[in-house]
């Protein structure tokens, strides 16, 4: 039974009521880039504030076990890059874009016109609750709308902190937090918002997209999958450990675009192993006092995830798998050592959910085709890793599947390039995000086009077959 003390059902109400009056709307669609700019610059100068800046990498330690190094690299620094971008071009995105006119259309002038959406809902989730909370409200705002967001009530201590800084730099008519329990959320995804920002699961991100479509709102979903990573024979493997340990350990691999499974070439197998082993030691042991004992290594998020995750881990190796790395478990302060698996099969949970822990299914395989027939049999990831250095091999991985993102010989990076679309394909996400793609997603994209001279009297009634035909000879100019 929910907790109603967690529920905010009237505060929600109350809040969509204020922000959603047609004059409040209108407001926000009449304000200028300056005004826009200002409001965005009141983010960045509250998280970088010093004293604020211990607020917030406190308030992620508590409910993620952070170091405030880890999250300033992978929450702050983002964020940071995301600022500078929208501060150097906003002026250009919200300019009426000239489009060109057929031959047959003669006469008209064409331009499309970004306008702001209206009213927008961002459910932000408890992984990283501050990068993606603040990505999409910056981009939104930038774009001229009203926001309400709502983080996740798992991290309980970095919604109370976006919940005070919000309160602190707005007109609750602008941006509000509402904070509370899923009773919360499903009556905020009751109002006819006119487009939801939705980073999670793929089962919630269904739940969002029904409740969206009852007022067709349109929607950004930012989900997640297996991500693979196809270690190419001949690749340096201690390079691959490297990376992959890395991807798999950041944020004790709650991440969505964490690798979630490697696929390594049979022969290399062992040695894959064994610099993971080294690896994962040199960045989290290197004084060898343990695992548990690194300031550096997080916890799962709470007492659910770990026993989700354990379940993940305990169901392979009933079923077989073998327990190549790992065995440093914890409950009571969530602490899960990283775990590598090999000899894992279809039918084990860990492959056919993701894993979103610091765990890594190992699959060994002898030729190329095998390996992308294993990834065939998945539903189409959000990332898409490929460590290596035959430029053919890497053609035909990417020729032979589909990913949302694609990163060769790096990991981590698909989600940071302000410059490009970010964002997932079917089960893993619909819409796209970053940069200019995040302020189309905020912005209504209206078609203008105006009369300057001519007229199309002559293809009106009553029709004449002479100027019919003419139109259809310009038409296929």
């Amino acid at each position: 039974m929910t907790d109603q003390r967690f529920s905010n059902v009237a505060e929600a109400e109350r809040l969509f009521a204020l922000q959603h009056a047609p004059g409040n709307l209108q407001r926000l669609k009449d304000s200028t880039v300056k005004d826009r700019l200002e409001r965005i610059r009141r983010i960045e100068r509250y998280l970088l504030d010093e004293h604020r800046m211990r607020e917030w990498t406190e308030a992620l330690r508590l409910d993620l076990g952070r170091s405030p190094e880890e999250s300033k690299v992978i929450e702050l620094l983002p964020v940071l890059v995301a600022f500078r971008h929208v501060y150097v071009n906003l002026r250009e995105w919200v300019k009426d874009q000239p489009a060109p006119v057929p031959l047959a259309m003669a006469g008209l002038k064409a331009w499309t016109r970004c306008e702001p959406k209206g009213h927008v809902l961002i459910i932000a989730p408890w992984n990283y609750p501050l990068q993606l909370a603040v990505l999409p409200l910056m981009h939104a705002i930038a774009a001229g709308n009203a926001v309400i967001v709502k983080p996740s009530e798992v991290s309980a201590h970095a919604s109370a902190f976006i919940k005070r800084m919000i309160a602190d730099l707005f007109d609750e008519a602008d941006v509000a937090v509402v904070e509370g329990d899923v009773p919360t959320t499903t009556a905020l995804l009751a109002k006819p918002f006119h487009h939801i920002y939705f980073t999670g699961s793929p089962a919630v991100g269904k739940v969002v997209m029904r409740a969206a479509a009852e007022h067709l709102a349109s929607v950004t979903l930012e989900l997640g999958g297996k991500s693979p990573v196809v270690v190419h024979k001949g690749f340096d493997v201690r390079k691959a450990a490297r990376l992959i340990a890395w991807g798999k350990c950041m944020n004790t691999g709650q991440t969505c675009i964490a690798p979630d499974f490697a696929l390594v070439h049979a022969d290399q197998i062992d040695a894959f192993i064994a610099a993971c082993a080294q690896e994962i030691t040199r960045m989290y042991d290197p004084a060898g006092k343990g695992l548990e004992s690194s300031s550096d290594y997080g916890r799962m998020v709470d007492a659910r995830n770990y026993q989700r995750v354990k379940g993940l881990i305990d169901d392979a190796v009933a079923k077989g798998a073998r327990l190549a790395i790992g065995g440093g478990l914890r409950e009571g302060d969530r602490f899960m050592a990283p775990h590598v698996l090999t000899g894992v099969t279809p039918e084990m949970a860990v492959m056919q959910e993701e894993v979103f822990g610091p765990v890594l299914p190992v699959i060994a395989y002898s030729g190329l085709e095998e390996a992308l027939a294993v990834i065939a049999k998945l539903e189409r990831p959000l990332s898409f890793y490929i460590l290596s250095n035959d430029k053919r091999a890497t053609e035909a991985i990417m020729r032979s599947t589909t990913a949302g993102t694609t990163a060769i010989n790096e990991l981590m990076a698909t989600s940071s390039n302000p410059w490009q679309p970010f964002g997932g394909v079917n089960h893993s996400g619909l819409g796209k995000s970053g940069g200019r793609y995040s302020f189309r997603a905020f912005s209504n994209e209206r078609s203008v086009q105006k009369r300057v001279w001519g007229t199309l009297a002559p293809l009106k009634p009553p029709f004449k077959p002479f100027f019919i035909r003419w139109a259809m000879r310009l038409a296929r100019l």
